[in-house]
């Protein structure tokens, strides 16, 4: 490795290491820092098939109902409705086969410091599409509602709700119950870094904290958004993951969301996760990019090895 291109390398792990993330909503997310105002135009749109007015143009959205909200605790439902907190811890996931569910680690591990964390820790998993307009985006709306636990997780430790090693920031959650046969999983792909060139466009779905609207039943859930972006930069960091540089506008909440794009004639096809933002996630640029994972065939290949070895029941 050339000295420059590992000066580029120390640079981007440093700068890394100082923004990311935990899933928290409040101000006082730690190692993130933020503009006082939007210079940017929010470009970020709600994906939902449900109503006209969100899809003017009648767009096939449906490969994004595998993507769903992931909640750090199992939720529980009585006569009275569902028995849980308000919801602001609530991340992204998205199913990869009819009970698996991948996102971030450190949306399901929320501790402040997490040493080698036992896997079994109980977690909830909705799809954030509703059937009508009753509870409109509030969990007593969405489609299901899962329980699950966390079957397997990439790096042992956090700090200060920072992964260690944020190129291995994924965690694997079974769920108690397949899904039926009308959500398609998303697919998971270690992508070539020629296949990424600068311009690239890749896009990111899920459930950002600012657009979510207090409902009725005391969740914070809205609906499904996604944001498009172009790639600005890609450095290698490790042999099980790398962290791409992209104009993909994400806020708190989207964490553990997929980032996908079309390869080889092939839609859709997850390469990544959203996990860190810069700034306030809005004012993204080529000189204020935000910043997500980017699977390896050695991250690929352990998630699927931990999905295999739990089988959907």
């Amino acid at each position: 490795m050339s000295l420059t291109r590992l000066g580029h390398c120390l640079v981007l792990l440093g700068f890394a290491g100082f923004i990311f993330l935990n899933t928290r909503a409040d101000g006082g997310i730690p190692g993130i820092w933020r503009t006082e105002r939007t210079l940017e135009k929010d470009t970020r749109v709600a994906k939902d098939r449900l109503h006209s007015k969100n899809n003017p143009h009648h767009e096939d959205y449906s490969f994004l109902n595998a993507v769903g909200a992931v909640w750090p605790y199992g939720i529980a439902k009585s006569t009275a409705g569902y028995d849980a907190a308000t919801g602001d811890t609530a991340g992204t996931g998205f199913l990869i086969d009819r009970c698996h569910v991948l996102t971030n680690m450190h949306v399901v591990y929320t501790d402040e410091v997490v040493v080698d964390p036992p896997v079994g820790r109980p977690v909830a998993f909705a799809v954030g599409q509703t059937d009508s307009d009753r509870d409109r985006g509030a969990l007593q709306g969405l489609r299901f509602l899962l329980q699950g636990s966390v079957i397997a997780h990439g790096d042992t430790i956090i700090v200060d709700h920072r992964v260690r090693n944020p190129d291995n920031d994924w965690a694997l959650i079974q769920l108690a119950a397949a899904v039926d046969g009308s959500i398609t999983a998303m697919t998971l792909a270690a992508v070539d870094v020629a296949q990424l060139p600068v311009h690239f466009t890749l896009s990111a779905a899920g459930f950002p904290t600012d657009h979510r609207n207090l409902r009725g039943d005391g969740f914070k859930l809205k609906d499904l958004w996604g944001s498009d972006g172009q790639v600005v930069g890609l450095v290698s960091v490790s042999a099980t993951g790398a962290f791409i540089q992209t104009t993909i506008q994400t806020t708190p909440g989207n964490s553990g969301g997929p980032i996908y794009g079309d390869f080889d004639g092939r839609k859709h096809l997850v390469i990544g996760m959203v996990q860190s933002i810069r700034g306030n996630g809005i004012d993204v640029s080529d000189s204020m990019t935000n910043v997500q994972v980017l699977f390896t065939p050695s991250t690929v290949a352990k998630i699927t090895a931990a999905e295999t070895q739990s089988p959907c029941r």
